[in-house]
């Protein structure tokens, strides 16, 4: 078997178990191969075991579905953020019957585990433009994420309630004269694993 052919094999496997994510929280792995109209051995060949085969699609989540959204952040108006974010929460639910099984948490920390650094640079280019506050830290984009996954995947967030939380959230993130934030303790940076790059020196009083 050619590279180029081992190469779409494993992409059809990955996304054969998207596909079965937005109807089935754990699909077997002779699901997987059944929808992927390839040989059980062919996916163990390609990825040994499931945790394996998870990881390339959470990983295939990010880079198709999510980095696209977040790119298209440029200068824009509140109204437009709102937008981007709202796709976010609409993409993620796609794989409601996932989030419903591992949990949402346990799926928001793999999104935004994958995310990394397009988080850093997000924010960073927000600042830069003028329309996020300056004293948001990376640290924060991961719990808005987290908020966001949390609480508008709920069956009982409504558009309506969709809306004015984002409403709410993305005035709370743009530079309006609001008051400065509360720095993070060292014990936090220690806790969500900062790295030391992305710390910002706390304030002598």
């Amino acid at each position: 078997m050619s590279r180029r052919d081992s190469k779409a094999n494993a992409e059809r496997i990955v996304g054969a178990l998207l596909r079965l994510w937005a109807e089935s929280s754990s699909p077997s792995m002779e699901q997987i191969a059944a929808e992927s109209g390839l040989g059980v051995a062919t996916v163990y060949r390609h990825y040994p075991n499931r945790a394996e085969l998870e990881r390339a699609a959470f990983k295939r989540i990010v880079d198709d579905e999510i980095v696209p959204i977040f790119d298209a952040v440029q200068d824009s108006p509140g109204a437009e953020l709102i937008e981007v974010a709202d796709k976010f929460i609409t993409t993620v639910g796609r794989y409601s019957p996932l989030l419903a099984s591992v949990g949402p948490d346990e799926f928001a920390d793999e999104m935004i585990e994958e995310m990394g650094e397009p988080f850093v640079e997000m924010l960073s280019r927000g600042q830069e433009r003028g329309f996020l506050r300056t004293d948001l830290e990376p640290s924060d984009i991961y719990w808005i994420i987290r908020l966001l996954v949390l609480g508008l995947n709920s069956p009982l967030a409504s558009e309506t309630i969709r809306r004015r939380f984002l409403v709410l959230v993305i005035s709370a993130v743009q530079p309006a004269g609001q008051d400065p934030l509360p720095p993070y303790s060292v014990q936090d940076y220690d806790n969500l694993s900062v790295l030391p790059q992305h710390r910002r020196p706390r304030t002598q009083t």
